[in-house]
């Protein structure tokens, strides 16, 4: 790969590169960004902890902005490291800092209501529904049975938002490539987890011309080819949620402070200055910061050390920058991990977490079950006013994601998904209970 197409600045569906003066292409990426309907509603989406009371625990957008954070400072901290290489294509570290921050803004602008578990959700209901006689008649496009966030960000920033179906939010080619954690689709063998498929991919059918658009223009090759700009997203967002993950765990009781110190302690070179710290907050702060920045250094000096690899899309799939830290910085890495396997066996699976993982499934069926057979009748008839009376109603509550003339089968029930993925998490809550004829006040 060649970092002058990598850095690409033309627009997604625009044909040529358009420059304004005093503003970079990147940080209008980001401006375009934070200012959609998609990037509001992460206020209101899960990131591990549904519906929390305490606003001291992070949503999903507060995550976003500081993944955003770590991001633009490794994307900065890796150009001063690649400045001449930069510089001979008329980049600057800077410029690398702007695209990864625009990535990290994006990267979970396609996550649906109660996180993963909403994932799943839609998932394992589209799967039903494709198994059944009405949607084995419709000859609906096969990935409609797998969802994933990363897949439908992609189709929120080329097609659903924005300028709607002609090249959603425009921005330019490289943040696209950069936003591409999983460069492959739903039935590639590497989209698969635990022996199951379709778990982790980067775009559905319905993109794959802008998915190849997009990669041909940004000179993605190689046996995983990622952008460069991905392997420091993806830190990023690691960094950010093991340790926050774990500190919100603390806020909420369900893990001691100790435990929290005992975990994250390894990660620094020092915390000799922990103990002036007079609160369990403040010394979570000293420690959080201690250790995103020994992280962030890691990463940086892993990162350099195998940029060739990188470049050649040779890394192979399933690795993340933490594998190629470089000896003096394995144990961080390795403490890292240990954060990640601990999350995973008390905190990911704690009742009052599950308890509102487990009415995601109800929640999100419900709505499905009422806005998927709706946009397939839509589909049958062409037209708004030819539809019975119980589907207009329903059609009309999709506002921005109705289904237009012209639009196959898949296109309409994708525009079902976009509505019921777009939710927020009260809102799904809140629309579940009237569609079954329910006050939500009572």
């Amino acid at each position: 790969m060649d970092w002058a197409d990598l850095f690409l600045d033309r627009r997604f569906a625009e044909p040529e590169r358009m420059a304004r003066a005093h503003r970079n292409a990147f940080q209008i990426d980001q401006d375009r960004i934070v200012f959609s309907r998609p990037f509001r509603r992460l206020q209101k989406k899960t990131q591990v902890h549904p519906l929390p009371s305490n606003a001291h625990i992070r949503n999903r957008l507060v995550h976003t902005l500081e993944v955003a954070s770590v991001g633009r400072s490794l994307g900065f901290m890796v150009g001063e490291g690649l400045r001449a290489e930069l510089a001979g294509i008329g980049r600057t570290p800077d410029e690398l800092g702007y695209l990864v921050q625009a990535t990290c803004l994006a990267h979970d602008i396609g996550n649906p209501p109660f996180g993963h578990a909403g994932e799943e959700a839609i998932g394992a209901w589209m799967e039903r529904f494709l198994a059944s006689p009405q949607g084995q008649a419709q000859k609906l496009d096969a990935d409609l049975a797998h969802f994933d966030g990363n897949a439908q960000g992609f189709r929120i920033l080329t097609r659903a938002d924005g300028y709607r179906q002609r090249g959603g939010m425009r921005l330019t080619i490289a943040t696209l490539a950069a936003f591409l954690k999983y460069p492959w689709a739903a039935h590639d063998a590497r989209a698969a987890r635990g022996g199951r498929p379709g778990v982790k991919f980067g775009h559905f059918a319905a993109e794959a011309a802008a998915f190849e658009e997009v990669v041909q223009a940004a000179g993605l090759a190689g046996a995983n080819p990622r952008h460069p700009a991905v392997w420091l997203l993806e830190a990023a967002d690691d960094i950010v949620y093991s340790l926050a993950d774990l500190e919100d765990a603390v806020e909420l009781d369900m893990v001691p402070y100790e435990t929290y110190r005992e975990l994250v302690a390894p990660i620094p070179d020092s915390i000799r200055s922990l103990e002036l710290e007079e609160t369990v907050p403040q010394k979570i702060a000293y420690l959080r910061a201690k250790a995103v920045g020994a992280l962030i250094d890691g990463c940086v000096r892993g990162f350099l050390a195998h940029r060739d690899s990188i470049l050649a899309g040779a890394v192979p799939a399933g690795s993340d920058l933490f594998d190629l830290f470089i000896p003096a910085d394995a144990p961080r890495a390795a403490a890292l991990k240990e954060i990640k396997r601990f999350n995973r066996r008390r905190i990911y699976i704690h009742p009052r977490k599950v308890e509102f993982e487990i009415a995601a499934g109800d929640v999100i069926g419900k709505a499905l079950e009422v806005f998927v057979p709706a946009c397939l009748a839509f589909a049958e008839v062409g037209a708004e006013e030819k539809l019975r009376h119980r589907d207009r109603q329903v059609i009309s509550l999709m506002q921005d994601y109705q289904p237009l003339p012209g639009f196959s089968a898949s296109d309409c029930v994708r525009c079902a998904l976009d509505f019921v993925a777009g939710m927020t998490d009260d809102y799904a809550a809140y629309l579940a209970a009237r569609l079954r004829g329910l006050d939500p006040a009572l």
